[in-house]
């Protein structure tokens, strides 16, 4: 959570000269490599996975693994681009603008696998898996693919408005605020109720100021 608030305060330092520079890319690159490998010797050191894993009966195995994670990546794939590409025509055909559509309906073709993912975890109760998903993804998003979109052509951020980039900050904020607050080291129904509701707030506004 620490990382992913660093991040978004980083995006919007970065963010006071209008854009995102190649140099910039290429140091959002290496911290996104630094983190990979920090993540890897934390997970490793602690082999929480391995003894969770143990404690669940028969394992599936690893061929059969990855064959339903290449599958399943080429439904994500397919699904993803057939509702982006439904969604931004029938978005034009309203009239609205390329950032409204960007924000709105291409970000909700990509976090819909994780909507599904996170939903599937948490019903089966594992939060891990789900707030892993949530905070790699946005890691994966400001790092890995900001960074490389930097490095092959600078980023314009001209058109992100104050409220934009605060809405960067209050996920993040909110998590780190609730999660780690207490003793009970957790987000309660209502805590995820206000969430929601910043939320509907921010596309309030995006769709009142479109």
């Amino acid at each position: 959570l620490l990382v992913l608030l660093g991040l978004n305060s980083t995006l919007f330092g970065i963010g006071d000269d209008d854009s995102i520079s190649r140099i910039e890319g290429l140091v959002f690159l290496l911290l996104f490599a630094g983190y990979i490998y920090y993540c890897f010797k934390n997970d490793k050191a602690k082999d929480e996975v391995s003894a969770e894993s143990g404690s669940e009966g028969k394992a599936m195995k690893m061929p059969v693994a990855v064959l339903f994670v290449l599958l399943g990546l080429g439904g994500l794939i397919f699904g993803g681009d057939l509702f982006v590409d439904s969604a931004t025509k029938i978005a034009k055909l309203l009239g609205v603008s390329d950032k409204f559509i960007a924000i709105t309906v291409l970000a909700g073709g990509t976090s819909f696998p994780e909507l599904a993912t996170c939903v599937v975890a948490a019903a089966k109760h594992k939060d891990q898996l789900a707030l892993g998903n949530i905070l790699g993804s946005n890691v994966f998003n400001i790092l890995l693919i900001v960074g490389c979109s930097a490095v092959i052509t600078p980023m314009s951020l001209a058109s992100m408005g104050l409220v934009d980039m605060i809405a960067l900050l209050v996920g993040p904020a909110l998590l780190l605020l609730w999660a780690y607050t207490g003793v009970k080291c957790r987000i309660d129904r209502w805590e995820g109720v206000v969430m929601l509701l910043c939320f509907v707030a921010y596309y309030a506004y995006l769709f009142m100021r479109m």
